[in-house]
C-alpha cells in the first residue's frame, strides 16, 4: 500500500506577506527546489491539511497554487542538471 505521494508544488501571489506564509508553510512540508517551487513526500491525511491550510491563505482572485503528483514508478526518472537542490533550510531567509 502506498503510503506516501511525491508532490510538485507551485505558488504565485503579488503580495509579499503571503508569499512570505505560503513559503514558511510549505517549508514544514517539504524541501523547497526554486523559489515558488517545493518538493513535498505526503501521505494522504497531509495533502490534505496542507491543502485546507493553504487555502485559508489564498486570495482565489489574485493567487495560484498548483500540485502535481508524481507516480511512484516516475520518482527514479527524475532529473536534475545545474546545482543540487537545496536542503530543508534554505540560504535566503524568509522574513
Amino acid at each position: 500500500m502506498l503510503t506516501e505521494q511525491l508532490w510538485v508544488i507551485a505558488y504565485d501571489t503579488p503580495c509579499n506577506k503571503r508569499r512570505r506564509k505560503f513559503a514558511k508553510l510549505l517549508e514544514g512540508y517539504g524541501v523547497r527546489v526554486q523559489w515558488s517551487v517545493f518538493e513535498c513526500r505526503l501521505r494522504k491525511a497531509e495533502i490534505l491539511t496542507l491543502r485546507q491550510r493553504l487555502s485559508k491563505l489564498l486570495k482565489i482572485d489574485q493567487d495560484s497554487v498548483r500540485f502535481w503528483p508524481i507516480p511512484v514508478l516516475s520518482c527514479s526518472k527524475i532529473e536534475h542538471m545545474g546545482l543540487p537542490v537545496a536542503s530543508s533550510s534554505w540560504e535566503d531567509q524568509v522574513i
